[in-house]
């Protein structure tokens, strides 16, 4: 025969190698294989039919095993002995009856030979011969028919053990066959009979399974018959929640969350719960950055008053939740600002001073000092945390300290705001906390322009246990240390390191003036990357989304292979997810990031976004 004939022949083999051809539980002996097991093996992988078939008959006749068998017949089909193949495989049904995974075997050896009606027969003789109580007779003959393609007889024979009343009815195999055969109408039909049938035990399993065929679905017409399918079936069990949390979670799938709380509430309402199913959403919606739906979840626990246990963690959720919104938005009003401020001054009121309250009045201390420009305020709300009285764990107080040297140096309170670090550092020496301070203090150092104790400090961090604080160090360092080879007296690194202190206090306009002066003084300078880079965050803080995109892309352009490249494609991808409203050019860019900088401290980031935009669901 021809090559190509030759090559589909041997293609057309390989189902029946993988169904039985596998060493296991009927192979003789447990040790290592024989000599002339291997030599079999070797004969049988190098395409010496006549040779391998030769050792695979005596070892079948001294141990009439299944991986032997199974070898025998392939070598005979490669050999084309049909009559061979036949012969065996014909003394295996004789030998066993029962076993009707051989007249599968017996179909498939005339179908290789081209005889496609003797092949047919076997198979319906298979079917004919199935006993439909059988559990194992039913799922081996339905696995033998799966691995020779055909998926309409194995359809068959798990409908015909279907009629037979038993705890599970292979619902599961059926579903997965019907997605095969592309039939999703019968697929939801199963399910929904395993679900009305044994509750909420296979749920996940069924979750797992409409969540690939709806990641594939690039038309909606499959997920749409989901949700309708889903809806007839609340209305039809309303009291059989499982269908109703199937509902809940097929909108989550979809980002649909504005529905799912809908119907989240509406099972908490007629259930009449205490909000922890509609809790466990609005946090699924807040990872998600649906914020306005999160929002209005736990408002709708909050609502139900300190008698639900939820309560105190749903303000304290919803406050720490919509702080993160604004504090990531480059552009917000007034009136947002405000809301925010009110929302974080009632909650922390109610709470109270104390361990459940910290994190709040961390957040509206930081939006008083670093937004409202109301620093002695925001201290003021501080104070009483640091207190031995307060209530408060060492390390949430040391946290509080932490804010306290912020503003401190946000206030041009320098001497202060490092007292207040190097104690923060002191009292958790061995925790990342310390570590955070130390670095805070080494950044403080150099914006006062102290390099050679500043570098001293950071290189001894990027050994530190957090990644995080190991990679600002290790930048910071590189900072300083590459531009004092380039310029001994310092004098352009004070400059910008004046400016970068400038952009921490909110001075923009003097840290620009700055920025643009250090340009002209030093052209060529080594830290031209840097400027760019400051300049672009700026323009972002001041809502110049064009000028911020045109700065990160030279950055990106020019200098990809500087320290500060995975970073300014990172901050180009959130500005065209963000502020321009490009999201397709974003995935390619946080793809390109993951690609390109794999060992970046922003891949993990990326790839949660660039999941998110793809329409992943994050939980």
């Amino acid at each position: 025969m021809s090559f190509l004939r030759y090559l589909f022949f041997i293609l057309l083999l390989s189902p029946f190698v993988l169904l039985r051809a596998q060493p296991g539980n009927d192979a003789p002996g447990q040790g290592l294989p024989s000599t002339e097991e291997q030599l079999a093996g070797q004969y049988y992988t190098e395409g010496e039919w006549q040779k391998a078939a030769d050792v695979y008959e005596k070892l079948f006749e001294q141990a009439p095993a299944g991986f032997y068998y199974s070898q025998l017949v392939s070598c005979y089909l490669n050999l084309k002995d049909i009559k061979s193949a036949e012969k065996l495989v014909s003394k295996q049904i004789r030998k066993n009856p029962r076993q009707l995974t051989f007249l599968i075997d017996l179909a498939y050896v005339y179908q290789v030979s081209g005889e496609e009606d003797k092949a047919k027969k076997q198979y319906e003789k298979a079917l004919k011969e199935l006993e439909p109580g059988d559990d194992r007779q039913v799922t081996d003959l339905a696995n033998a028919l799966q691995q020779r393609k055909q998926i309409p007889m194995a359809i068959r024979v798990y409908e015909l053990a279907s009629r037979i009343p038993r705890a599970y009815n292979f619902n599961l195999e059926l579903a997965a066959l019907y997605v095969q055969q592309g039939e999703t109408g019968k697929m939801l039909e199963q399910y929904m009979n395993l679900l009305n049938t044994t509750g909420g035990e296979y749920l996940e399993q069924i979750q797992g399974s409409l969540q690939d065929m709806m990641a594939s679905d690039v038309s909606g017409e499959k997920t749409e018959l989901l949700r309708e399918r889903f809806l007839k079936e609340v209305q039809r069990n309303p009291d059989n929640l499982v269908f109703s949390d199937l509902l809940v979670w097929m909108f989550v799938q979809k980002k649909d969350f504005e529905s799912a709380f809908i119907q989240a509430k509406a099972i908490d309402k007629r259930l009449k719960e205490r909000g922890e199913r509609v809790y466990n959403l609005a946090r699924i919606c807040m990872s998600n950055d649906a914020f306005e739906t999160g929002k209005k979840a736990f408002q709708y626990v909050i609502e139900k008053g300190p008698i639900s246990s939820l309560y105190v963690m749903a303000k304290k959720e919803l406050s720490v939740d919509m702080y993160r919104k604004l504090s990531t938005s480059s552009s917000y009003s007034p009136a947002e600002l405000q809301e925010l401020e009110s929302l974080l001054t009632e909650t922390y009121r109610e709470l109270g001073i104390g361990e459940q309250s910290y994190a709040v009045a961390i957040r509206l201390a930081h939006l008083k000092a670093f937004y409202k420009n109301q620093p002695q305020e925001a201290l003021a709300i501080l104070e009483p945390l640091t207190q031995a009285n307060s209530g408060l764990s060492n390390r949430s107080m040391n946290e509080v300290k932490l804010e306290v040297a912020d503003i401190q140096l946000l206030t041009g309170d320098v001497w202060e705001s490092t007292l207040t670090y190097s104690q923060v550092e002191k009292s958790m020496k061995t925790d990342t906390l310390g570590q955070e301070a130390k670095f805070r203090n080494a950044r403080l150092a150099y914006y006062k322009g102290e390099f050679d104790w500043a570098k001293a400090q950071l290189d001894v961090l990027k050994a530190a246990t957090s990644k995080l604080i190991a990679n600002d160090a290790l930048e910071l360092s590189l900072l300083i240390g590459d531009n004092l080879v380039f310029d001994t007296t310092g004098e352009g690194l004070r400059m910008f390191s004046r400016a970068d202190l400038w952009i921490y206090q909110g001075k923009l306009s003097a840290a620009l003036t700055t920025l643009d002066s250090l340009e002209e003084a030093f052209p060529a300078s080594s830290l031209s990357d840097d400027i760019l880079y400051r300049k672009a965050n700026i323009a972002i803080r001041q809502s110049r989304f064009a000028d911020a995109e045109s700065l990160l892309d030279k950055i990106v352009t020019t200098y990809q292979k500087d320290i500060l490249a995975d970073n300014a494609l990172f901050k180009l991808a959130e500005l065209n997810e963000k502020q321009l409203g490009n999201q397709a050019k974003a995935m390619e860019l946080y793809k390109e990031l993951m690609t390109d900088y794999p060992g970046s401290l922003f891949v993990v980031e990326a790839r949660k976004r660039f999941r998110t935009l793809r329409g992943d669901v994050i939980q």
